[in-house]
């Protein structure tokens, strides 16, 4: 669908173009996400570039770890503002946070890694003692059943 001023796309154009189901198109506008859509006669939905412009800033932020909430957080700051000058800032702030808490997640992981191979060489180590204790069972008993048979010749 065009018109003069900007394309319109059905909900599965939109869908298919960010690779979201239409739902999720949906649900993003319920919570108030994405709340400029346009309805054309017969109250279907028809989405404009700047909604495709939206939608692809919100899958950003997803991809990037911001929550729903964050998300609705900043839109509630724009309404308010009208401007970028004050939802920047804040977005600053929420990744600042999620990097630190990407580098809490890293550093545990690398603790974790660090016990699963100690944990691992003390295993082997429990599995290598077994194995020469076993093999100098082995032994004995042969050396053992070599001497019962020689004192049997005798």
């Amino acid at each position: 669908m065009e018109n003069r001023e900007s394309k319109f796309y059905q909900i599965g154009e939109l869908a298919n173009l960010l690779e979201l189901s239409p739902r999720t198109i949906r649900y993003y506008e319920e919570i108030g996400l994405l709340n400029s859509i346009k309805r054309i006669e017969g109250g279907k939905r028809v989405y404009t570039d700047m909604d495709l412009k939206r939608l692809k800033f919100i899958r950003r932020l997803k991809y990037l770890g911001l929550t729903l909430s964050e998300m609705h957080e900043l839109e509630d700051i724009y309404q308010i503002h009208r401007t970028n000058k004050k939802v920047l800032p804040r977005l600053l702030e929420l990744l600042d946070s999620h990097v630190g808490k990407i580098d809490e997640r890293i550093n545990n992981l690398l603790k974790l890694k660090t016990e699963i191979l100690n944990y691992q060489g003390k295993i082997r180590q429990k599995l290598h003692l077994e194995q020469e204790d076993q093999k100098g069972e082995e032994l004995d008993k042969r050396s053992d059943d070599h001497q019962r048979r020689t004192d049997s010749y005798r």
